[in-house]
């Protein structure tokens, strides 16, 4: 198991430490975690139709496109490519731990930043009453042709007048709050938007694999910025998303931010490469 380094956010120097390399240096996933996050951005800018990255990559992916990619810039890797048939993968082709996610789901289930609606397309597969949501008209449309039957196209911190048993926040949905202090504020209103007994599931991955080095050791800058904040900027046919904050929560760091919004965590799965998922409740 590989030790997890905390540190407090106002110091300046770099702090390292050496930790047991199990695996080699992870240069072939270093930038794995693009591919996990980067379909949630809407909530974080007024989407416009050369905006909407997503739905018209999406839309041109379901009209016969298979080539159709979107470029990932962010400030922390290199530039990086996003497959649209990555975000119409079915149950069989998700990793393990994202699998667990969704088998964890009851009741009336909110799907938040569902994309193309793979996950929610499985959820009603199995008869659970779905709402997918997503800023993405591109996306939305996407949706109700493939089948989803109830969607939602909005802001989730605008959405309100229904209650669930299960929020979704995969492909690293909770990074949907824009950086670590904004998000008591996104957990303050998803617990509006849950039934007594209702969970969030969500799942996220632990940035500091990009701050190892061959040694073993973990070299991590210690700034007034979390080490799992980053900005993106997407592009796809020339058009640009614009810069827009994102982050990525290692587990211990938001359970202990969830236990100051009242919320318990529990560990349900743990994915291959530094990444996990956790249910609120």
């Amino acid at each position: 198991m590989v030790k997890v380094l905390h540190f407090t956010y106002m110091e300046t120097t770099t702090i390292k430490t050496v930790i047991p390399l199990q695996i080699p240096f992870l240069q072939p996933f270093i930038y794995k975690f693009v591919k996990a996050s980067a379909v949630k951005f809407g909530r974080l800018m007024k989407l416009n139709e050369d905006k909407d990255i997503f739905g018209r990559c999406c839309l041109d992916y379901f009209a016969g496109d298979k080539d159709a990619k979107i470029i990932v810039n962010t400030d922390i890797a290199e530039t990086d490519e996003l497959p649209a048939e990555h975000l119409f993968r079915d149950f069989e082709n998700m990793p393990s731990h994202e699998q667990a996610a969704l088998q964890q789901a009851r009741g009336d289930i909110l799907d938040i930043g569902a994309c193309a609606g793979s996950h929610a397309l499985y959820l009603q597969d199995l008869g659970y009453n779905v709402t997918a949501l997503d800023i993405s008209k591109g996306c939305c449309e996407v949706m109700q042709k493939r089948g989803v039957k109830n969607v939602v196209c909005g802001d989730i911190f605008k959405f309100s007048g229904k209650t669930y048993d299960s929020i979704l926040l995969l492909m690293n949905g909770i990074g949907i709050a824009g950086n670590l202090p904004k998000l008591p504020e996104l957990l303050d209103h998803l617990r509006t938007l849950l039934n007594p007994g209702g969970k969030i599931i969500f799942d996220s991955s632990d940035l500091q694999y990009l701050y190892l080095e061959e040694d073993g050791s973990i070299s991590i800058p210690l700034t007034d910025r979390y080490y799992g904040e980053l900005i993106y900027n997407l592009e796809y046919k020339g058009k640009q998303s614009g810069e827009f904050k994102w982050f990525f929560v290692d587990p211990y760091t938001i359970e202990a931010v969830a236990g100051e919004c009242n919320f318990k965590m529990q560990f349900l799965a743990e994915g291959p490469h530094y990444d996990y998922v956790g249910c609120l409740y």
